[in-house]
């Protein structure tokens, strides 16, 4: 065909597809996200090599913690570790002899004395052989090694003490407990090692009470879920269990230990206070076993229904009137958005032995005392009570 159109053509059937001459248009906007006028983009930089397993992750001061403080001179604290073992007996020395003459002076002079107890911590200059090898490399990773176990101890200390009612309240009833170390035990990891420490335990960093010189972390235990407790209108718990009457002391026994106690307990006291106690509250239960009060006193060794109602009336009645002379001012803090806020009273065991935890519950009741929202009960030991108010 004259056209070129025929069958194999240069245009025909089976030739290849034809072009089109516009189709390459100098005006033509590129694709969206494709800029024809772009250079090209260099590749990335290789990213750094991992760190060696024991390079150490340097702490965060810009987390709002401290970090390493400066490092100590090496020959002085050769010299203070060498020394100590030398001054550090003298000085504990010195501190009894000071106390055997305020003791038996006959007048001490009126004078006021130091305003810190720091001359008493003997402890605080003397470094154990755990923390040299720390104080003369410097390095993060041996102050971790030494600090680690004497937070782990406090943390577990200060848990205990939760339980057994210690921490500061809040408005909803959770409690919050905080450990502080001196920089002396971790100055070469610093405040925002301790918190990165503090937090595998399930603990956070406190910024109250933070300093160039120490560290504060904090734990916040929210308000027991439920109080598994009876009601005061429930019949009389039996005696033996812990909300029932316990077992009294053997009542010719008690004018002996009313009148020893004046001598064996200081005894004791003297010869145990360096003893690490597990038990936040082992004087308490200590003191409820081997001591009794003058109030307590007719009430145990009558064993009577009637003498334990006194008693208890008579302890209730003064700690209610003393917490209700705080000023509402004081429960700023834990005061709800309608200005209500509770009253709070801690009876001890030696207070109800004979009648009962129970007992005291339904007297208390009698006068708008509840248990209180914010601690788990522990009838065995103590009774926390706790009254609504309004400012």
């Amino acid at each position: 065909m004259a056209n070129g159109q025929g069958y194999g053509g240069a245009n025909g059937y089976g030739a290849a597809p034809p072009q089109n001459p516009y189709a390459r248009n100098p005006y033509a906007q590129a694709p969206y996200g494709q800029n024809p006028y772009a250079q090209p983009v260099p590749a990335p930089p290789p990213p750094p090599p991992p760190p060696h397993p024991s390079a150490y992750p340097s702490p965060r001061p810009e987390a709002g913690f401290p970090g390493p403080a400066p490092r100590r001179n090496r020959l002085v604290v050769l010299l203070q570790f060498l020394l100590q073992w030398i001054y550090a007996p003298l000085w504990i020395l010195a501190l009894v002899a000071f106390f055997v003459i305020l003791i038996l002076a006959d007048n001490v002079g009126g004078g006021s004395g130091p305003s810190s107890d720091g001359w008493l911590k003997v402890n605080r200059s003397f470094i154990p052989p755990r923390r040299l090898r720390a104080e003369l490399t410097g390095r993060p990773e041996h102050w971790e090694r030494y600090v680690t176990p004497i937070l782990a101890r406090r943390i577990a200390a200060a848990e205990a003490a939760h339980a057994a009612g210690d921490g500061e309240l809040r408005a909803d009833h959770g409690r919050v407990v905080k450990v502080g170390l001196p920089l002396r035990l971790y100055r070469g990891l610093g405040a925002a090692g301790v918190v990165r420490l503090a937090e595998r335990h399930g603990w956070h960093g406190s910024a109250s009470g933070t300093d160039a010189e120490h560290v504060r972390i904090a734990r916040h235990f929210p308000a027991p879920a439920a109080l598994n407790a009876p009601s005061p209108q429930d019949p009389p718990a039996p005696p033996g269990t812990p909300w029932g009457p316990q077992p009294v002391r053997f009542a010719p026994l008690l004018p002996f230990v009313f009148l020893l106690q004046i001598v064996y307990v200081p005894v004791y006291g003297l010869l145990t206070f360096w003893v690490s106690r597990p038990e936040p509250d082992y004087w308490d239960r200590w003191g409820a076993r081997w001591t009794v009060g003058p109030r307590a006193f007719r009430a145990e060794f009558t064993n009577s229904p009637a003498a334990w109602d006194r008693h208890i009336h008579r302890i209730l009645d003064r700690d209610a009137t003393r917490e209700l002379a705080r000023p509402a001012t004081s429960y700023r803090g834990l005061a709800a958005p309608d200005g209500s806020f509770l009253r709070r009273v801690h009876l001890k065991r030696a207070t109800y032995r004979g009648a009962g935890a129970h007992h005291a519950l339904r007297l208390a009741a009698a006068q708008g005392w509840t248990l209180d929202p914010a601690y788990t009960p522990d009838p065995a030991n103590s009774l926390r009570l706790c009254r609504p108010d309004h400012s």
